[in-house]
């Protein structure tokens, strides 16, 4: 008997160390996230994407993703007033800084998400906002829980794609690691990737040998009197979807692994700007914009306001571009510049971390629905038409189009 009660007090004090020990390692990461959020927010403060509008000067209807064409160029006006083209703009305009496009910041778009993660972060409890929107919260946590808490683990196990020239193993390890992460705190049917990548990986590839199942599925998204197909990536997080895309190098289609490990590194990063790929990218990101309004319209009580502003993430392994069409008042945007980078030390494969300003970006597109951006009436004022696309086309093509986008496996290829 006596023996018995020294077990069980040795077990029950080794249970306490073990508690303490857990206590004190959760403590740890906890604070860690905290500092990244930290650098995080300042990161997207001191690194803010300028966002400009963009005008479509060409299109052809009834395509697939794959195979859309789209003619867009910049926004520009002149001092009169004018919309210009470009193509017209002579070299002493440029300089006399005569002609001109406006631009938003992505801070000021997403206010609502750098206030709420901030007051998260600062952990006001005393503010009256700091719980007043339980979705905004749920998504902050996930970032915490599903991707923050082991982002050292994700940083190693992503370092992968940066070794590898294979399409559907950048696309699993994206998903899996990284993207799916930022909305849920397991993966599962939280996203899943294009079943047209043939499910060549069943388990995750990273080289840490995780052993995640990865998740495929069949659905595409559009209308044939629009655009249609099939993103590489669907998420889900809470209340919503959002669209990713891989953009394509045809020029490697027909090389072997050993040749594509020595293409140009500098071409790999303007495949993001090939013109091909942006035609696919501007095509899915106004057709899921509709989508998205339509999801939002059928569930009136869930969604107030509506948001109508919706990013399309386009990304490779290196960097991405965001693309945002609003089909309420007509506006594309895409972030001015170059892409934006997703990587820092990229000199450095092995060494190369994630830039967390760039993730909290990501974070806060994907969870478009929660966090809700939103335009000033300034901006609404100054924006409004400049896409060209919406005021293009009838009303009641409009209307048909907003009754059949929808999610679905199948379409009907015209061509």
């Amino acid at each position: 008997m006596v023996s018995l009660l020294k077990e069980a007090r040795r077990l029950f004090l080794n249970i306490n160390l073990n508690l303490r020990k857990i206590d004190i390692y959760r403590k740890r990461r906890f604070s860690a996230c905290s500092r990244y959020i930290e650098e995080a927010f300042e990161l997207s403060k001191n690194k803010d994407i300028g966002l400009v509008p963009y005008r479509i000067k060409g299109y052809v209807l009834g395509n697939r993703f794959s195979n859309a064409i789209v003619d867009m160029v910049q926004y520009l006006e002149d001092t009169d007033g004018c919309v210009r083209d470009p193509s017209s703009i002579s070299e002493r305009e440029m300089e006399n800084e005569t002609v001109f496009t406006s631009s938003l910041k992505f801070s000021s778009l997403y206010k609502k998400g750098f206030d709420s993660i901030q007051r998260k972060n600062t952990n006001n409890r005393n503010d009256p906002q700091f719980i007043s929107d339980e979705i905004m919260q749920f998504a902050i946590q996930s970032f915490i829980s599903g991707f923050l808490i082991n982002k050292e683990y994700h940083e190693q196990c992503l370092r992968s794609v940066l070794e590898t020239s294979d399409e559907r193993k950048i696309i699993v390890l994206l998903a899996n690691h990284l993207l799916s992460r930022l909305i849920a705190t397991s993966p599962g049917n939280t996203y899943f990737i294009t079943d047209d990548h043939w499910k060549q990986y069943e388990l995750c590839p990273c080289d840490y040998q995780c052993g995640d199942k990865i998740w495929y599925g069949n659905s595409g998204i559009g209308t044939e009197l629009l655009w249609y197909g099939k993103p590489d990536i669907m998420l889900f997080p809470l209340g919503g979807n959002c669209s990713i895309v891989i953009p394509k190098d045809k020029s490697l289609e027909n090389l072997s692994e050993k040749e594509e490990q020595h293409t140009d590194v500098k071409k790999e990063l303007k495949l993001l700007r090939e013109h091909s790929n942006v035609s696919q990218f501007v095509a899915q990101a106004i057709t899921f914009s509709f989508y998205q309004k339509r999801f939002q319209l059928l569930k009136p009580d869930y969604y107030q306001p509506i948001v109508t502003l919706i990013p399309t993430i386009a990304i490779n392994d290196k960097c991405f571009d965001v693309y945002m069409y609003d089909t309420e008042n007509d506006i594309l945007l895409r972030n001015d510049g170059d892409p934006i980078p997703l990587w820092n030390n990229l000199h450095e494969p092995s060494d190369a971390t994630l830039d967390m300003g760039s993730v909290l970006q990501l974070w806060m597109l994907i969870n478009h629905l929660a966090i809700q951006p939103i335009l000033s009436q300034s901006e609404l004022e100054k924006f409004s038409g400049t896409c060209g696309f919406s005021t293009s086309l009838t009303d009641d093509h409009l209307n048909k189009i907003e009754m059949e986008v929808k999610m679905r496996s199948k379409f009907i290829d015209h061509n």
